[in-house]
């Protein structure tokens, strides 16, 4: 069994979310295009991996790596020491999740769900968006981004070669982010990465619309990243900051690896580390905001929300309401095999065939 941290607090609730949240109209276009691309899989045979499905469910992240104290090697970032500011400011996380359901004999079904989680007056409550499963072929890809195109922008000319899945799952969380940059008033919103835009399934036009609107509402877009590739001085920007007490905010002001001209930063980049013994965090947030508010509004992110292991709660539980497990998936299968009739067959596994217990590697 395998057990993770959990933080005491009560029942969240699913049903009493607020007003504002609760009255998102949801998109007929998104839900229909899931319908119509179901309905050309009736009588066949649906394809299911014999594995492990946490194998198979999108991480937009890496396990945690360990620290490395670089004491000295600090030329261009800023630390800051944090003070909470307790002020009762709503905490939004919004996080999408998308995993595998199984391969027909012309094309693959994929299940994608969305999660937003609210922290307002010390309690939590949740939205989930589908889980909605996808048919997708080499035919329809494109016209189930085009006919998302008055709901959803998306970036034109994009083609297979970008996994189906990461587009779907990017699509439908840029909706979501863009309904709460609409609804929400005076709120913190978190989003689960960064706020880098020019590559795919992040478009910059679109990216920044939708920080403009979060702007226009008086809210203040955060994105934490559990892992990233930036370096400064052949030193991981995660690492620059331990050795320091938390919490603490090192503002990065050089990034010399970032030379890719189709990259654009639209939110300034720190290093967080939010609380004793917790991680390291690479943590944007949106360039339009001054320095200092951009300060001010961590400290009222430590100051309003749980911090377990240096990540916000409301962002923990989105990703925990949003992901789906083996639970999940053999749910949605025997609903698709009831609803049209498919026939499910397992993928053989070779390695088990010859070998049956000596041929799963251990931790495989």
């Amino acid at each position: 069994m395998l057990l993770i941290g959990q933080l005491h607090y009560e029942t969240t609730s699913k049903y009493n979310f607020p007003r504002i949240i609760k009255e998102i109209e949801l998109s007929e276009r998104i839900v229909e295009l899931s319908v119509n691309t179901m309905r050309m899989i009736k009588g066949r045979i649906l394809q299911i991996s014999n594995i492990d499905f946490s194998d198979s469910i999108i991480e937009l992240y890496d396990d945690y790596e360990e620290c490395i104290p670089i004491k000295g090697k600090i030329l261009s970032a800023l630390l800051n020491s944090l003070k909470p500011i307790r002020d009762g400011t709503p905490i939004i996380g919004v996080d999408v999740s998308s995993i595998k359901v199984g391969a027909t004999d012309s094309g693959v079904i994929y299940a994608v769900r969305g999660a937003i989680v609210q922290r307002i007056n010390g309690k939590y409550r949740y939205f989930r968006f589908g889980p909605l499963p996808f048919h997708v072929t080499k035919r329809n890809f494109q016209e189930i981004l085009g006919e998302c195109d008055e709901d959803i922008p998306f970036e034109s000319g994009i083609s297979l070669r970008f996994e189906p899945q990461r587009q779907l799952c990017n699509l439908i969380e840029r909706w979501l982010r863009m309904c709460i940059s609409h609804l929400a008033k005076g709120s913190l919103i978190l989003w689960d990465g960064s706020l880098t835009a020019g590559v795919p399934g992040s478009p910059v036009k679109e990216m920044s619309e939708i920080l403009k609107v979060a702007r226009e509402n008086s809210n203040i877009v955060m994105g934490f990243s559990k892992d990233t590739t930036l370096k400064f001085l052949d030193w991981k920007i995660t690492d620059l900051i331990n050795g320091y007490k938390p919490p603490c905010l090192f503002e990065i002001d050089s990034l010399p690896l970032l030379s890719n001209s189709r990259l654009k930063l639209l939110g300034r980049i720190y290093v967080a580390k939010l609380a004793r013994g917790g991680c390291s965090f690479r943590l944007d947030i949106d360039r339009c905001i001054p320095s200092e508010e951009c300060i001010r509004a961590v400290e009222r992110l430590i100051g309003n929300e749980r911090i377990y292991q240096g990540y916000p709660e409301t962002l923990r539980l989105a990703h925990i309401y949003s992901t789906f497990t083996a639970s999940d998936v053999i749910g949605i299968q025997r609903l698709l095999v009831r609803r049209y009739g498919l026939r499910l067959v397992a993928q053989s596994n070779m390695h088990r065939t010859l070998f049956g217990p000596y041929g799963t590697k251990i931790g495989g």
